[in-house]
């Protein structure tokens, strides 16, 4: 992970915000997030009578997640369709892609970690 995705992604965010470093509990919580915001970037249409509210739950999840430039663009999002943006709307769909792809694999690595710890030891 590169310096600046370090600063991208706080992975000890879930585990502050749930008071809790148990894996067991931390992971299936951890996947589910990592997979609704991975659909959302992932998604090649969008509901823009939907995305207001797609935003605002997004941004709570980023800042859940620990990534808070995510959680920011999901803030201007939220605001653009508030006010029926599509150009804006758009530009920022473009700039969330761009910056999940530079944080995805730290992600993902770290869903991976919680799941192995989660497993109970042989």
């Amino acid at each position: 992970m590169t310096e600046n995705n370090a600063a991208a992604f706080d992975k000890n965010a879930f585990s502050t915000l749930l008071g809790s470093d148990d894996a067991a509990l931390l992971s299936p919580l951890f996947d589910r997030a990592l997979e609704s915001l991975t659909q959302f970037v992932n998604a090649d249409n969008f509901d823009y009578s939907q995305l207001e509210f797609d935003a605002h739950k997004l941004k709570t999840t980023c800042t859940q997640l620990g990534v808070k430039r995510l959680a920011n663009v999901f803030l201007s999002l939220e605001h653009a369709a508030a006010r029926g943006d599509a150009a804006r709307c758009d530009a920022l769909i473009r700039m969330l892609k761009s910056e999940f792809a530079q944080i995805q694999d730290s992600l993902r690595r770290h869903s991976e970690l919680l799941m192995r710890e989660a497993r109970p030891s042989s």
